[in-house]
């Protein structure tokens, strides 16, 4: 019986791996970026415009993973989390702070940190950090 069972999970590990090979990482270079509030809802938001090469990368990235789910970090720290609706194909996009903020960082902080690192990253939700 316990070959049986270590077969199994050798078997659903093998399954799993090629799903893991898939996994990729994005690293986007800002712009600019800034912080603000939703003139509707009052929310912190930070702005963020992106250089001309990474804006082609998140629509290529963001095109691929249509109805799966994807995150957004910057130097470690995840800023949002979201379920792709369609492509990101614009200049510049917005994310919204959670109840305690982004991981408890300011919108003003988490904009100084991407100026000063000059980026963020983006990947799929599966992704170890």
């Amino acid at each position: 019986m316990p070959a049986i069972r270590h077969f199994l999970r050798a078997a659903a590990l093998a399954a799993l791996l090629p799903c893991a090979a898939q996994a990729e990482t994005v690293v986007l270079h800002a712009e600019r970026a800034t912080a603000s509030a939703d003139p509707t809802t009052s929310a912190r938001v930070v702005e963020i415009e992106l250089k001309p090469e990474s804006r082609k990368a998140l629509a290529d990235f963001t095109r691929e993973r249509v109805g799966k789910r994807i995150q957004l970090r910057s130097e470690g720290v995840l800023l949002s989390s979201a379920t792709v609706m369609g492509p990101l194909e614009g200049d510049s996009f917005r994310i919204t702070a959670g109840v305690h903020g982004f991981e408890g960082k300011s919108a003003e902080e988490i904009a100084q940190r991407i100026m000063k690192s000059g980026g963020l990253t983006v990947d799929d939700e599966n992704t170890a950090k």
